[in-house]
Order: structure tokens, then C-alpha cells, then sequence
């Protein structure tokens, strides 16, 4: 009874889903499916921008679809594009950042009578692994005490008073870390809780000088549904030991014990779960991260300072990075803001030559530090000169955790096929998320035609939701999607359902 019920009202829904399209603000450009989707959701056609737009070989083609093309929104992270294919065609793929180890005084006997200094070049992605292979690579110099202090040079980026608690009232959130020329492992923590012989054990990951957990989550019995339970943190600390937050050359940096309360409830059954949190300042981390590691390691040093190294200082290591083309993989899978931050003021730190390589030295001492605007600048020149026409453009930080940042979707069709044409169209392709596969997408779409043939670059805040990329259609051609929404209706879900549905109408083609 149920399904012949099902089959008798179905069409009579979609009857008055179209119906409903024409009074909730849908146009005539807009095909019936995502009208219907549209009018589903309760979003006003007004407050959608789409552009589809088919690509030869050359990225040229007629825009099959143009809905509020030019109308200026927020693109929220699909502004992520821009950053990086500026960056892939200015730095080139294998471009690579550089960090220095320098020591300001004499090593005797393998201790060091002065300072150890590590210079930043601002590499966006040091893990706590890379991190403590530079360790045991200074270690392998013959290094084992410092007698002064670690120097964090962190001079050549110069990004504006960055409040974490500014976007969302959400400080401790990773992705409202500030940029820093010496940030290592996204200045994260890991806060992991496991059913151990019948009561819950939790660690912090990596181990950071200071740091104590009380641990006072209680287990929970019954089978394990959805998420185990309601657990929590709360931190506390001195609030004269976040001086580190201060970017003034010689603030020390301090030490104090640091307690996060691990509290509430957890289904024993449910297996490991985890919460990464930022939990202290980048120049703070980086000291507590060195300080742990460095002990464990056998080695003595003092305390740490912000500080540029001096002239007379000698380099001990130079360690490089993963290359730009990972570099944005890691940017556009999974949408990473703090390190777009770190490519855009990239994009504004000079480079030099100091060793006369023919390669940039991007540790070498900045002239003038990098700032936001000149990051912007330098993407607005690359515009002017790839002749990308974007007159809506409004950038701020280049990763899209902004109200304020504009862009229309017509200019964002235009990038997508000045990439489509472009040198670098490979390693561009290859770091947007594929649908249902990996990435931002790994979970859309999976029981549709468009698994695997989707290249979708997604956006998300409040009243926000927004996507860019491409569709390998069932015509065997490519298209390029560029669409926003700018909606109080509009929400994760709402978002993706629309979404869904212009995407399958494009790969309908």
C-alpha cells in the first residue's frame, strides 16, 4: 500500500515543488531540477549566483548557464582557488619553503655557548614527524646543550593583530590559528580519549612542556550509537603566560603549567575518539614542542624568546618542505585556511638568492615582512597579467573565513578556465576533491553516475554555502561550475541538496 501511495503522490510533489519555484523568486535561466531543488529547500532564486560553462581543450567555451553571473557574494572557501592557482603560477610546483637552524655563539664539546635560532620561512605544513627529524638532525651536528635560549625568528611574515576569537568566538578552533613564518604542525593539539580495562584513559598528542591533562571522563555502559558520549575541555592557565601572543623582538616566552579538564561522559563501546584543538599561541607551541622534544632526546637548553637572528649568527641545518603542488593538495582536499593564510603572505615575502644557488632562499632575513595586503596585491597583479577579469574581487586573508571577501561567479568561471588552459591544469586538477572519493567530497554523491568525475572545491559559513570546479559530464566533455549562495535558508544540508542537483544536471548533459 505504501508504495503504490509513494508512486501516485511523487508526481504530484514534484508538480508542486515546480509550482512553488515561480513564488519563491526562481528565474527562467534555471533549469526545472534545480529550481525544484531550489524551491525544496526554501531558498529564493534571488540569492543564487551559477555559471556553467563548457571547456575545450583550450578552456574556452560557451557559458551553457548564467544566473546572477555577475552578482558580487561571498565565496567563503571557494576563494581557496584563487590563492592557489596564483600561487602554483607564480611560485611553480616544486617551489619549496625553507627553515633555518643558526647558532649565535661558539660549540664546544657539543654544547652551544649562546643561542640556538630557528628562522621561519613560513612553510604552512611542518609536521611534528618533520619537526622532529630536524631535531635529530641537529642532534647528528654533534649538538646536545644549549646554554642560551631557542630564538624563534619568525620576522618574515608580519600578518595584522589576529584575535582567534574574532570570526566565531570559537579561539581554541584550528582553523582560527594565526599564520607565522615559524608555525610547526598547524600550532594543534590532539586530545584523544580510549576505553581502556574498563574505564576511559585520555592523552595529548604531540607532548608539549607544561601540559597536564585531568582526566575526569567517567565511562558509560550500552551499545555504542552514533556518537559515544558527551565529553568536554576546559583550560586552564595563567594569563600572564600567553606574553608569547606579543610580537615584539626579546618577549620571552613562558612556561607555566598549562591543565585541560577533560570532563563529562564516553560509551566505552564506541572505540577511540578525538578533539584537535589550538590551545596556545604559535610561538608558544613551538617552544613547549621543542622544550618536550629536546629533553626526551637527552638535551638541555634554557628557556625561549621571539627574536631575529643577528648577522653574525652561522647556520647549523637548512631543512626544506614538501613541495607547493602537496602544498595545495593539502589547501584544497581539505580546505585548510591556516595554511592558505601562510601561502598568500608567501606570495608578498621577497626572495632572495643569498647563496648564489639560482634558487630563492626562503629563510633568508626579510627586508620588509610579509603582510595580508601585499599578498593580495601580488594576486591582483597576477589577474592584470594571466588577463583573469575578476572587477568584483574583495580579498582579505585569501582563504574565505571572512564576511567580508566578494567575488562573482562569473569571474570565478573565468579562473576556473584560465586553469583548464593553463601549464599547471594537472597539479591544479589533482588538489580539488574528487567526489566521493576523498577530500571535502568523500562522502557526497556516492551512490550517483558522478563518483570519481567530479572535481568540486566547496564553501561553508553562516548563511554561506558555495562551490567551484569541474564535472566530467556522461557527454564525455568537461564543464566548469562556479555557483554561490548567499541565503539565511541555506545551511550544510540545504546546501549539498542543491548542490547535488546542479551537479547531476550538468553531468546529465
Amino acid at each position: 500500500m505504501n508504495t503504490l501511495i509513494s508512486r501516485f503522490l511523487r508526481p504530484l510533489a514534484t508538480a508542486i515543488i515546480l509550482a512553488a519555484a515561480t513564488t519563491t523568486g526562481a528565474h527562467a535561466d534555471l533549469p526545472a531540477p534545480i529550481a525544484a531543488a531550489l524551491a525544496e529547500q526554501r531558498i529564493p532564486a534571488s540569492k543564487v549566483s551559477l555559471v556553467v560553462r563548457a571547456l575545450d581543450d583550450r578552456g574556452r567555451g560557451a557559458a551553457l548557464l548564467r544566473h546572477n553571473a555577475a552578482t558580487a557574494r561571498n565565496p567563503a572557501s571557494v576563494i581557496k582557488l584563487l590563492t592557489t592557482l596564483a600561487a602554483l603560477e607564480t611560485l611553480g610546483p616544486d617551489y619549496r619553503w625553507e627553515t633555518d637552524y643558526l647558532a649565535d655563539g661558539a660549540i664546544r664539546n657539543g654544547t652551544l655557548h649562546g643561542d640556538l635560532i630557528l628562522r621561519g620561512g613560513g612553510d604552512p605544513f611542518i609536521t611534528v614527524e618533520d619537526f622532529l627529524g630536524h631535531l635529530l638532525a641537529l642532534r647528528q651536528t654533534g649538538l646536545r646543550r644549549i646554554n642560551g635560549d631557542l630564538v624563534i625568528d619568525n620576522s618574515r611574515f608580519a600578518p595584522a593583530h589576529h584575535d582567534p576569537a574574532a570570526f566565531d568566538r570559537q579561539p581554541t578552533r584550528s582553523y582560527n590559528t594565526a599564520p607565522d613564518a615559524a608555525l610547526i604542525n598547524l600550532s594543534a593539539t590532539r586530545f584523544v580519549v580510549e576505553p581502556r580495562g574498563g574505564r576511559i584513559t585520555a592523552r595529548a598528542e604531540p607532548p608539549l612542556a607544561g601540559l597536564r591533562i585531568d582526566n575526569r571522563i567517567k565511562a558509560l555502559g550500552g551499545t555504542c550509537k552514533g556518537k559515544g558520549g558527551n565529553w568536554s575541555y576546559r583550560i586552564a592557565r595563567d594569563d600572564s603566560a600567553r606574553g608569547a601572543d606579543r610580537r615584539q623582538s626579546g618577549a620571552r616566552i613562558s612556561l607555566r603549567p598549562i591543565r585541560v579538564r577533560l570532563q563529562g561522559a564516553y560509551r566505552a563501546q564506541c572505540g577511540e575518539d578525538e578533539l584537535i584543538r589550538s590551545i596556545v599561541p604559535n610561538a608558544e607551541y613551538t617552544c613547549r614542542l621543542f622544550t618536550s622534544l629536546w629533553r626526551e632526546m637527552g638535551g638541555k637548553s634554557g628557556g625561549c624568546r621571539l627574536g631575529a637572528a643577528p648577522p653574525r649568527a652561522r647556520r647549523l641545518l637548512a631543512r626544506e618542505g614538501a613541495p607547493l603542488a602537496d602544498i595545495i593538495t593539502g589547501i584544497n582536499k581539505f580546505s585548510n585556511n591556516v595554511m592558505t593564510r601562510q601561502l598568500l603572505l608567501t606570495l608578498a615575502a621577497p626572495r632572495v638568492d643569498a647563496d648564489g644557488d639560482g634558487e630563492p632562499d626562503t629563510a633568508q632575513p626579510a627586508s620588509r615582512p610579509a603582510t595580508a595586503a601585499a599578498g593580495v596585491a601580488a594576486i591582483r597583479a597576477w589577474l592584470a597579467k594571466s588577463g583573469v577579469a575578476m572587477p568584483s574581487l574583495v580579498m582579505d586573508n585569501g582563504a574565505g573565513l571572512s564576511r567580508t571577501s566578494r567575488a562573482s561567479a562569473a569571474g570565478l568561471s573565468r579562473l576556473l578556465a584560465h586553469a583548464w588552459r593553463g601549464s599547471y591544469r594537472p597539479e591544479f586538477l589533482s588538489s580539488l576533491p574528487l567526489a566521493a572519493t576523498d577530500g571535502t567530497m568523500r562522502k557526497r554523491l556516492s551512490e550517483s553516475a558522478l563518483r570519481g568525475r567530479a572535481r568540486i572545491k566547496t564553501g561553508l559559513i553562516d548563511n554561506i554555502r558555495s562551490m567551484a570546479g569541474y564535472v566530467h559530464a556522461r557527454d564525455g566533455r568537461h564543464y566548469a561550475v562556479a555557483m554561490m549562495i548567499d541565503s539565511r535558508r541555506v545551511n550544510f544540508w540545504s546546501g549539498n541538496a542543491v548542490q547535488d542537483a546542479v551537479l547531476e544536471w550538468v553531468f546529465a548533459r
